[in-house]
């Protein structure tokens, strides 16, 4: 299998870049077209969609209004509301790049004229952005946690989560639900593919690099912001400075006892939430604002594609795979998210150590953060594609407050590995913006662990 083909894609060696037709970028900060905006600012984080939008989405009163609660949000024709991300470049502090170590500055896509330049300066375009062998302008991602809305697994303020298992009483909160659009989702991991889909045939469930884009956002926003004003869960001590969430099992947070979720009436796990429910709504998002994107700490774990194992090696997906075609099988076809062929048409191994994972050693658990450098820096190659994964250097672990102290359940060894993200109602301290399991794999079914969809223009 041959090696990554970033280079190619990326243009950090001069090579050619990709761009979809439409393609526009803005200038300025929130507010202007497709700007990511200022980090510790108001707006940060989510920006305005600069393309036509896709059948079926609008606009929101004040999504393109900065102050207002819906700024960079957007509904879908079933009543989902999804935050549009716009592509971003960002530099991991190394000490010896003019940053400090793990200090992270954010820039908007137009901050440079071509990715080469944003390269030599230090600055990578996250791997979120990179779809179908294109660079994107950005992406569509859930507000809320996926729940059952009329058959179609849908983004609304306070759903019930989907689970891929019944939780307690709550027979229609499971995948096979989602029966939408000609799916018949089963219940387990692979499900969350056809589930998203019950939306339309362009939905996926939300990647793993669409979820280290938010949790990398998230440190960004607290480590510049200065006050609560336009971060609500900002913490001047550093000790609780990330995102809040369902996850003390008893419908509260582990570091925030003033915050507060709605249940879910499973009747059987008294610490579940409904999706969207926060008292304090702002302190549960990724951004501090109510513009942000809800629930990335706890409730209930993502499914999240971009990483596997096929017993032996971890495998990592390529550039050039277009989420929207992948499917949930382990057979014959090269678009099985598991399985040999589906390995060898879309994905690179790692080996069976890469970073902080392994995949023949015994399973272990460690936690993000480190006083040494938690990510890799590079703009190119399977080091960066790691890093956009979330895969935190062999030094990188050992846990901080500045991560959460979330923790990485590692156990890449299992032959079709399906990665979760973000911790349970129960996961505590060790939930959170950076968490990730490697411990289960695509015919799991477990009631705490559903998935939010996602699309690429």
């Amino acid at each position: 299998m041959s090696t990554l083909g970033v280079d190619a894609i990326t243009s950090s060696t001069g090579g050619p870049v990709s761009f979809p037709a439409g393609f526009v970028i803005g200038q300025g900060a929130a507010g202007a077209v497709n700007n990511i905006g200022i980090q510790g600012q108001r707006g940060f984080g989510v920006g305005i969609c600069p393309n036509t939008l896709p059948a079926g989405m609008i606009e929101m009163t004040g999504t393109r209004d900065p102050s207002s609660d819906n700024y960079g949000n957007y509904q879908f024709s079933d009543g989902s509301v999804m935050i549009w991300i716009p592509a971003f470049y960002y530099k991991w502090g190394t000490g010896a790049n003019g940053l400090a170590i793990n200090q992270i500055s954010v820039q908007s896509f137009d901050a440079y004229t071509d990715l080469a330049i944003a390269n030599a300066a230090g600055y990578a375009l996250h791997r979120a952005f990179y779809d179908g062998g294109a660079v994107q302008p950005g992406f569509f991602r859930d507000k809320y946690k996926c729940s059952n809305n009329g058959g179609v697994a849908s983004s609304v303020k306070n759903g019930i989560p989907l689970g891929s298992a019944q939780r307690g009483t709550l027979s229609a909160a499971v995948f096979s639900a989602c029966t939408g659009n000609g799916q018949a989702p089963a219940n387990t991991y692979a499900g969350a593919i056809a589930a998203a889909k019950s939306r339309g045939a362009n939905f996926f469930s939300s990647s793993l690099f669409m979820r280290a884009a938010m949790a990398l956002l998230s440190v960004a926003h607290g480590q510049a912001a200065t006050g609560t004003q336009f971060c609500a869960w900002y913490d001047a001590t550093g000790v609780k400075n990330f995102p809040k969430g369902c996850n003390n099992n008893a419908l509260g947070d582990a570091s925030d006892s003033t915050m507060a979720f709605v249940s879910d009436g499973n009747g059987t796990y008294a610490g579940a939430g409904k999706t969207g429910s926060a008292n304090f709504f702002s302190r549960s998002a990724h951004n501090g604002q109510n513009c942000g994107s809800v629930d990335d700490n706890g409730m209930l774990y993502e499914v999240c594609l971009g990483l596997t194992s096929n017993g032996t090696n971890i495998y990592i997906l390529n550039t050039a795979v277009a989420m929207k075609n992948m499917t949930g099988g382990n057979a014959l076809s090269p678009t099985d998210a598991w399985g040999a062929t589906g390995l060898a048409a879309q994905y690179t191994s790692l080996g069976t150590t890469f970073g902080a994972l392994w995949a023949t050693g015994a399973s272990r658990t460690a936690y993000f953060g480190s006083a040494t450098q938690v990510f890799d820096a590079a703009a190119s190659g399977n080091a960066w594609n790691a890093t956009g994964a979330g895969i935190p250097l062999a030094t990188g672990v050992g846990g901080t407050n500045a991560f959460g102290n979330d923790f990485l359940s590692d156990n890449t060894h299992a032959n079709e590995m399906c990665p979760i993200a973000c911790g349970g109602w129960d996961g505590a301290a060790s939930a959170g913006v950076w968490s990730l399991a490697l411990s289960d794999v695509r015919v799991t079914s477990n009631s705490s662990v559903g998935f939010r969809a996602a699309l690429y223009l």
